[in-house]
């Protein structure tokens, strides 16, 4: 698994066992929210890189999520972060990356 793959992973997990089960009640508790979000936002931006143009859509995304988050708009936060998490799983599972071996020209 490269390591954009298992970086993919890393925050699919954590988003889809820690921050959505947050925000699927009926009271959402901020104290929890909040770091759980502030997580996965901030391993998306260290590992964008690795993920090329899907990375840039990610970190915008993120963005959105923030701001949906301190507007209160929980629910569609809850979607916006499924999308994301569905992004992740394809990106995990290599697709989407350009291998290194892929970018070099044909002998």
């Amino acid at each position: 698994m490269v390591r954009g793959q298992c970086a993919a992973w890393d925050v699919y997990v954590r988003l889809t066992s820690g921050l959505l089960p947050l925000l699927t009640g009926n009271r959402i508790d901020d104290e929890a929210v909040n770091p759980a979000l502030g997580g996965v936002v901030s391993r998306i931006l260290r590992y964008a890189p690795l993920w090329g143009e899907h990375g840039r859509m990610l970190v915008a995304a993120m963005r959105s999520a923030v701001h949906l988050y301190r507007t209160g708009d929980h629910r569609d936060l809850a979607d916006l972060l499924r999308v994301v998490a569905d992004r992740l799983y394809v990106l995990s599972a290599g697709g989407g990356l350009t291998r290194r071996t892929d970018d070099r020209a044909a002998p």
